[in-house]
C-alpha cells in the first residue's frame, strides 16, 4: 500500500489538492503532510478529474491552482463551490492582484494565496484556519436551522392550541384537531381514539383518511397493541413504526401496515393528569417518513393540549347534564308548590266551613249565605218558605252565636269562610 493510501486512510481531515504541475503538486503535498498528521491528501491534475472525486463527498478541503490548462476563465472556482458549497476552496496563483483576489472570492473560494517565496509553508495555517471557519459557520448554519425549525414548530403549537380549545364541544374538537394534523404535518392519515377509562375497549372518534386509501376500524391490532403497550410499561411514551422494522411490535402489526398501505407511523398517547384517555395516530402512505425528534417532541406537546382541551369538553358536558337536570328539578318543585298551596287553600276553605257548621245550624247557614247575597229579611223569608219574624230571630240568633254587632259584619264573616 502507498503512502498516499495509508495517510488518507489514517487521516481526521481530507484534502483534495489540485495542480496540474506534478512538481508544484507534490511540493504542496508534503508541506501539507509535513506539518500536520491530521491531514490526508489527495491529488487531482485536471478540472474534470478533480469533480468525479468531489462527488463522492469525502473531502473537507480542496486547494486548487488557478493556472490549470482547464481552468477556462476561472470558472473551475464556481464550478467547485457548486458542487460542494459547504467545503472551504484555497486559490494558490502567480499572480498577486486584489482584482483577481477580488474575483476568486467572489466566485466561492474561502482564501487566497498567492505563490511568493516559499508559499506553500502557508499552507497548512490556510487550511487549518479555512476549516476552522468552516466549523464555525456550520454550526451557525444548525444553530439557525434548530431555531427556525423551533419557531415553526411553536407557531404550529399556538395554531393548533386556539383551533382545539376554542371549543368546548367535543366533537368539534377532535374534528379541527385530525384536519390541522393533516394539513399542516401533510401526511396521510389522522386519527384520534378514545376509553372511557384506562382499562376499557379503545374507540374511534375521528379518522380522517383520504378517499384512495381503505378507512381503518377501531379494531384494528395497531391500536389494541399499542393500548395494551400503553397499560403494560410504566412510561408512556410515543412510538415510532417503519414497515420494515424488525422489533416485536412492528413484526406484530407489518400484516395490517401492508393493509393500510402503511410505510411509516407515529402513535402519540393521550394523558391528562396521569391518566390514559386514548391515543393519537399518523400515519404516512406515500413515503416511508422519518420522524425526527423535533416532531415527535412537538406532537407529544400537540396531544397534551389535546388532553386537556378533551377534559375540559368532557366536564364540559357532566355540568351542563347536571344543570339540566337541576333546571328540571327545579321546575318540578315550582310545579309542587303550586299543587301544594292549592292543596293548602281548598283545606284552608274546608277547615273553615267546617267550623262554620259545628257552630251553626243547617238553617242559619242558609239565612247567613243569603244575608251575605243582600237579600232583606222578607226576601230570605220568601226564599225560604219561612216567616219574616222567623228569619228575624235566626240573624239576630246568627249575631250573638258569631258575636257580631251588624248585618255588614255578618256578611263579612260569610265571605271570610267561605260559605259565598
Amino acid at each position: 500500500m502507498s503512502d498516499s493510501a495509508t495517510s488518507t486512510e489514517t487521516s481526521e481531515r481530507l484534502v483534495l489538492l489540485i495542480a496540474h504541475n506534478k512538481a508544484e503538486q507534490e511540493l504542496c503535498r508534503n508541506a501539507i503532510l509535513s506539518q500536520s498528521h491530521l491531514y490526508g491528501v489527495e491529488t487531482a491534475t485536471s478540472a474534470e478529474e478533480s469533480l468525479a472525486k468531489l462527488q463522492t463527498g469525502r473531502f473537507d478541503v480542496v486547494v486548487m491552482d488557478y493556472e490549470l490548462p482547464d481552468n477556462i476563465d476561472g470558472q473551475l472556482v464556481q464550478t467547485l463551490h457548486d458542487a460542494v458549497p459547504h467545503c472551504p476552496i484555497i486559490v494558490i496563483t502567480s499572480v498577486d492582484s486584489p482584482d483577481l483576489a477580488l474575483k476568486i472570492l467572489l466566485s466561492g473560494a474561502s482564501d487566497y494565496l498567492p505563490k511568493i517565496t516559499e508559499y506553500q509553508k502557508f499552507l497548512p495555517r490556510s487550511i487549518t484556519t479555512n476549516l476552522q471557519r468552516a466549523m464555525l459557520l456550520e454550526n451557525l448554519r444548525e444553530t439557525y436551522q434548530r431555531v427556525e425549525q423551533s419557531s415553526r414548530d411553536e407557531a404550529l403549537l399556538n395554531r393548533l392550541i386556539i383551533s382545539i380549545h376554542g371549543s368546548l364541544d367535543l366533537a368539534d374538537i377532535v374534528d379541527k384537531a385530525v384536519q390541522s394534523l393533516s394539513s399542516e404535518l401533510k401526511i396521510s392519515r389522522a386519527i384520534i381514539c378514545l376509553t372511557s377509562d384506562p382499562t376499557s375497549s379503545i374507540r374511534i372518534v375521528r379518522q380522517l383518511t383520504p378517499e384512495h386509501l381503505e378507512a381503518m376500524s377501531e379494531k384494528s391490532i395497531l391500536f389494541s397493541q399499542y393500548h395494551d403497550l400503553l397499560l403494560d410499561v410504566g412510561e408512556r411514551r410515543p412510538l415510532v413504526v417503519m414497515q420494515d422494522d424488525t422489533f416485536a411490535f412492528a413484526k406484530d402489526v407489518r400484516a395490517e401496515l401492508i393493509q393500510f398501505q402503511i410505510l411509516s407511523m407515529i402513535m402519540v398517547p393521550l394523558v391528562y393528569r396521569g391518566r390514559l384517555m386514548g391515543l393519537l395516530h399518523l400515519d404516512q402512505c406515500d413515503y416511508a417518513r422519518c420522524w425526527t425528534v423535533s416532531e415527535i417532541n412537538l406532537l407529544t406537546r400537540i396531544a397534551n393540549q389535546l388532553s386537556i382541551a378533551i377534559s375540559q369538553a368532557r366536564l364540559y358536558q357532566i355540568v351542563e347534564t347536571q344543570s339540566t337536570s337541576i333546571d328540571k328539578l327545579t321546575e318540578l318543585c315550582s310545579q309542587l308548590s303550586t299543587v301544594v298551596n292549592s292543596t293548602r287553600e281548598i283545606t284552608e276553605r274546608n277547615e273553615s266551613r267546617e267550623k262554620v257548621r259545628v257552630q251553626l245550624s243547617t238553617r242559619e247557614i242558609e239565612v247567613l249565605r243569603n244575608v251575605a247575597a243582600g237579600l232583606s229579611n222578607r226576601e230570605i223569608a220568601e226564599t225560604l218558605h219561612i216567616t219574616e219574624g222567623t228569619t228575624e230571630v235566626h240573624v239576630s240568633r246568627l249575631r250573638k252565636k258569631l258575636n257580631l254587632g251588624s248585618r255588614a259584619a255578618l256578611v263579612r264573616y260569610a265571605y271570610e269562610n267561605h260559605l259565598c
